[in-house]
């Protein structure tokens, strides 16, 4: 080696059984965590006699028509497809309008660009720990005339929980060239044009992580629609699978049908999208 030169250093390989060890480990915790889903799944392709019969049993194989008969008489009983539809709409606009909320408070923040924006940030990050009071919270519905209107799902989705994610998101526009701004309002561009033109699809990366997680996180919220919607029509498909477990809850084929039929949405959007929501958050949290 001339002198001079670096020398680089050789990562030490790790021992064989270490590798086993770790991979055994990360196979149990896989096991762990899809052991439920299957189970549910195996039920929901029995018939009530094959449960009947043995629970925990593999079920029988039959005609596809007889073999998901319990999905269609899931989607029949609990107007599935309906509900789906409507969790879609108020799931995907609070998501929206948290992406939008995120932006508009994480950019003047990271950007410094009103005096004691730091003392702001402060008691917005003291705020994790304070605790909710769900009963300020209904009466404040009620007085608002809020309660049964689904108005309160997306107030309560779209602008709630989000300190984390205005942390996140504004490390991340803290990394954005401050030229751009500059250059932007030279040209005579409108700060809330420079926001939603340039800042947000210059933050795709961590919004859609922010997307992602606030959307997961409202189709899987049960208590909120659960207290402030009593209607049947302005049911989510949480509280509605909760309602089908209340009038058929002896026919667990069907049931574990409709459980598995609202989880599976999710199931798919995380395996396909899981890439983005670990670069985002990592963009999110490694920035600054």
């Amino acid at each position: 080696m001339k002198e001079g030169a670096v020398k680089v250093k050789k990562l030490r390989k790790e021992p064989v059984w270490v590798t086993i060890l770790c991979t055994a480990a990360l196979i149990l915790m896989a096991l762990v965590m899809v052991f439920p889903l299957l189970l549910v799944l195996n039920v929901s392709l029995k018939t009530q006699t094959e449960f009947n019969q043995n629970p925990s049993g593999i079920f029988d194989w039959k005609p596809i028509g007889e073999l998901f008969s319990n999905y269609s008489y899931a989607f029949e009983r609990m107007n599935i497809f309906g509900r789906l539809l409507y969790t879609v709409a108020m799931t995907v606009g609070s998501a929206l309008i948290s992406c939008v909320v995120v932006t508009l408070v994480a950019y003047p923040l990271a950007r410094n660009h009103f005096k004691g924006s730091g003392k702001v940030f402060g008691f917005i990050l003291i705020s994790m720990f304070l605790p909710g009071s769900l009963v300020a919270n209904i009466f404040l519905v009620q007085n608002l005339g809020l309660y049964n209107n689904p108005v309160v799902l997306i107030i309560f989705w779209g602008f709630g929980g989000l300190t984390v994610y205005i942390f996140m998101t504004m490390q991340f526009i803290s990394e954005l060239p401050k030229d751009l701004d500059e250059a932007a309002f030279i040209d005579g561009c409108g700060y809330f044009r420079y926001i939603f033109q340039f800042v947000i699809r210059l933050s795709l990366p961590i919004l859609s992580t922010v997307f992602i997680l606030k959307l997961v996180g409202a189709w899987n919220d049960f208590l909120t629609p659960y207290i402030y919607l009593i209607e049947d029509r302005f049911m989510t498909i949480s509280t509605g699978l909760f309602a089908f477990r209340g009038q058929f809850s002896s026919n667990w084929p069907g049931l574990a049908a409709a459980t598995f039929s609202v989880a599976l949405p999710v199931i798919i959007l995380y395996v396909f999208l899981q890439r983005y929501i670990i670069e985002g958050m990592a963009a999110g949290a490694l920035k600054g």
